[in-house]
C-alpha cells in the first residue's frame, strides 16, 4: 500500500509518496493551493491516481512544547481531511525536516517535497520498528 506524506504550508504543500510496500519514499511534488477545499480536492485526486492507502500529515510541534498558530492550523486541516478522505489520515512529528531539506540544497519549492519525504521516511521507519512513536 502506498502512503502519502504531506508537509502542509500556507502557500505550498510538499507531497511525498512511498513505494508500494511502504519501505522507502520519494518527493512527489508541490501543491500550490491556498484554498483549503481546493487543496483537499487535489490531495484526493493524488490518492485516487496513485492508489494511496494512507495519508501521513507532518505535525509541526514547537520545540518548547505547547501550541502555536501553525500547529493549530495543521490540526484543523487534518480533521477536515479526515472527514473527507477515503483513506486513514494520521499525524507524525515533522520537527527538523525543513532543516534537513535545506541542508546542502539551494532554496526553492522542491524543499517542501523533500521535507515531506524526510517526515514520511521517519514514519515508514517507525512502522517497521526502526524509530520513534506515532502521534
Amino acid at each position: 500500500m502506498r502512503i502519502l506524506g504531506i508537509d502542509l504550508g500556507r502557500s505550498r504543500t510538499g507531497i511525498a509518496l512511498s513505494d508500494p510496500v511502504g519501505l522507502t519514499c520519494r518527493p512527489f511534488g508541490i501543491v500550490a493551493e491556498r484554498d483549503e477545499a481546493g487543496l483537499i480536492a487535489k490531495i484526493a485526486a493524488i490518492v485516487r491516481e496513485e492508489e494511496v492507502g494512507q495519508i501521513v500529515i507532518g505535525l509541526p510541534r514547537p520545540l518548547s512544547g505547547g501550541t502555536n498558530r501553525q500547529l493549530e492550523s495543521v490540526l484543523s486541516f487534518s480533521e477536515r481531511l479526515r472527514r473527507q478522505s477515503s483513506v486513514p489520515v494520521v499525524m507524525w512529528d515533522e520537527r527538523f525536516t525543513t532543516k534537513l531539506a535545506e541542508a546542502g540544497r539551494p532554496k526553492g519549492e522542491a524543499q517542501d517535497a523533500v521535507a515531506a519525504c524526510y517526515m514520511l521516511q521517519s514514519y515508514l521507519d517507525a512502522a517497521r520498528g526502526d524509530s520513534t512513536e506515532e502521534t
